[in-house]
């Protein structure tokens, strides 16, 4: 076999969104799927962001833009030139991936010019509807353009189904689960770094902590959380470790406040996420509450997001809302409880009934079930290794006959 025939296929990936905070499922995916193409990644991204997307093994591409007083202008212009770039460059990919809506315009046109010289991949984190989001554009892009991709990646089985019905595709799209590779869990802390990470002394021994990670508004506002611990008839220490600003934490520590015992709760701004992992084995319930009247879309309905898999990873009993996406995880595997309603006092109902079950042994299972089930080296590493076959079968197919035959 000659140095030709052993040399990897190039794959464009364009980043419709950045995945160097949240949407890891990008990174992951890049990562294995280096194993079997040469990767060139196109990002627009801020100019904090451009060291992370620079240290990535693979060959990045990375267009800064931000800066006042013109922050608006610029970033039209800079997206504007990106676009027209990318486009240019997209006409002479064999291999392309982009992920999200963002630039699923220009991948469409390049791919009806090219036709079957290009291999054309989408890997779809969000299901956003155009009826569901009147006021956005993108939904109607995806509409428009959902059928032109040789290649469609979901995160959810059941938004997988609904999209394949939604948009008529051909086939279901592959399922890559939002979950975290085993080997990024980095070994557990000595007992007491969690506190030190929230600054705070640990609560009284033998009361339950359930832990908030991520954002507090919007679809998961966070005053759900309070309120359900307020409507629990025991003592529960409220831990949450908020993706906001010092002005809405201090909004929801005053609410809180209100509602929970002195001594009973703690807000912090974010820390590192690797050393949150190492020290999440010390509480005992994790939250994930994407309820479905709060934000009533598919997107919301059918959402099983990346805290949930590192709750489990950490060896936390999950709390879930109202979510059959959620539901089919924890409940099937009975790693913890959903709520049944989309109430608060649902979520509350929800919470007394895990705290009132063997809650050591579903601590124990929620590791167990992540590391045999739902690690990404479980969950999606197959997977990948299926769409990577598929995308250069389709390219020995689609090559011409000189070139399959030199």
């Amino acid at each position: 076999m000659g140095e030709m025939d052993k040399k990897k296929q190039k794959l464009m990936v364009v980043s419709g969104i950045d995945f160097d905070r949240s949407y890891a499922g990008t990174q992951h995916l890049l990562e294995h799927l280096s194993a079997s193409f040469d990767i060139s990644l196109y990002v627009l991204t801020t100019p904090r962001s451009r060291p992370w997307y620079e240290q990535l093994p693979h060959t990045c591409h990375v267009f800064p833009f931000g800066g006042p007083p013109l922050f608006g202008r610029r970033f039209r212009l800079m997206s504007k030139v990106f676009r027209i770039g990318i486009f240019l460059r997209m006409l002479f990919a064999r291999q392309l991936l982009i992920t999200e809506t963002t630039y699923l315009r220009e991948a469409a046109w390049a791919k009806k010019i090219r036709g079957k010289w290009m291999v054309f991949t989408q890997f779809c984190q969000e299901l956003v509807l155009p009826e569901e989001y009147p006021q956005e554009r993108w939904p109607a892009t995806q509409k428009r353009f959902a059928r032109v991709p040789d290649v469609v990646i979901d995160v959810d089985p059941f938004r997988a189904k609904i999209r394949k019905e939604y948009y008529g595709l051909a086939r279901m799209p592959y399922v890559l689960r939002n979950t975290i590779p085993l080997s990024q869990m980095p070994p557990r802390a000595p007992r007491g770094r969690l506190w030190e990470l929230a600054g705070i002394p640990s609560p009284p021994e033998g009361m339950p902590v359930l832990v908030h990670a991520g954002g507090v508004g919007r679809e998961k506002p966070f005053d759900r959380i309070i309120d359900t611990v307020a409507a629990l008839d025991r003592p529960m220490f409220l831990l949450a470790f908020c993706a906001a600003t010092e002005e809405q934490i201090q909004y929801f520590r005053n609410d809180a406040a209100q509602k929970l015992a002195p001594g009973s709760f703690h807000l912090s701004p974010t820390v590192p996420r690797e050393q949150l992992r190492a020290s999440l084995w010390e509480a005992d319930v994790g939250v994930v509450d994407y309820t479905f009247s709060v934000e009533p879309t598919v997107n919301q309905k059918y959402c099983a997001p990346t805290k949930l898999y590192e709750f489990m990873a950490c060896g936390l009993a999950i709390l879930g809302s109202n979510n059959d996406s959620l539901r089919d995880v924890i409940e099937r595997d009975g790693i913890g409880c959903c709520a049944t309603g989309d109430d608060v006092h649902d979520l509350a109902a929800a919470l007394k009934r895990l705290l009132g079950s063997d809650m050591e042994d579903r601590k124990e299972k929620a590791r167990a079930v992540f590391t045999e089930k739902y690690c990404y080296e479980k969950a999606c590493s197959g997977e990948v290794l299926k769409i990577a076959g598929e995308l250069l079968e389709r390219s020995k197919k689609e090559l011409p006959f000189k070139e399959r035959n030199p």
